[in-house]
């Protein structure tokens, strides 16, 4: 594999994982509603778990049968309309006060894979992941390359996806962040309801 290929497919990779939609809500949406880094971590295995299944069924040139059925597409459109629309509007009925519920925190910590399945719908859902992972494939992959080879390029994207998440998760449970964040907890969490349900209906309309 070519260094330059690499370096660009990690590149584009870190630009789409930074930008933001639906994940990086989702990831935010939970660091917040648990105030633990344990979410925020959950959260981005399951938004790189999903990830390497659009990896996996590009390999084996599922997504071109995907792109190529608008009814196929458009199932998955709807799907991940619903669920962002679904958690922002429990987002949007959570009744937290400016300084944090720990009702609320222990109540999401004993739903053990709740953030891990969140992340993992939430990307699994998303066709557009589907079209960036294909577009990879075909700008910088060689149809010569063996199957490992393949595999290996298009999980850089799964591995970049995973610490950006990871890392942002850190940034935001940490002890000298989470009290600015706890002032505005009311604020933020019913700010974060109206954007998944904005990003939901621009999904449906829109993508």
């Amino acid at each position: 594999m070519e260094i330059t290929k690499i370096a660009s497919v990690a590149l584009i990779s870190l630009l789409a994982a930074i930008s933001p939609g639906p994940d990086f809500a989702i990831v935010t949406k939970n660091c917040l509603s648990a105030r633990t880094f344990r979410a925020g971590f959950l959260t981005a295995l399951g938004v790189a778990s999903a990830v390497l299944i659009h990896v996996t069924y590009c390999l084996f040139g599922l997504a071109i049968v995907i792109q190529e059925s608008p009814t196929l597409f458009n199932i998955l459109k709807y799907l991940g309309a619903g669920y962002l629309f679904y958690l922002g509007v429990m987002l949007l009925k959570e009744k937290t006060s400016p300084e944090g519920s720990p009702k609320l925190a222990d109540a999401e910590l004993k739903k053990k894979h709740k953030p891990f399945i969140s992340g993992f719908l939430c990307n699994l859902l998303n066709p557009k992941c589907t079209l960036f992972v294909l577009s990879l494939f075909t700008q910088f992959i060689d149809p010569s390359m063996n199957f490992l080879g393949k595999a290996l390029m298009g999980s850089i994207f799964a591995v970049i996806v995973f610490v950006w998440f990871v890392l942002l998760s850190y940034l935001i449970t940490h002890r000298l962040l989470q009290k600015h964040f706890a002032r505005f907890q009311l604020i933020i969490t019913k700010s974060m309801g109206v954007i998944l349900c904005c990003l939901a209906i621009y999904v449906a309309v829109f993508s």
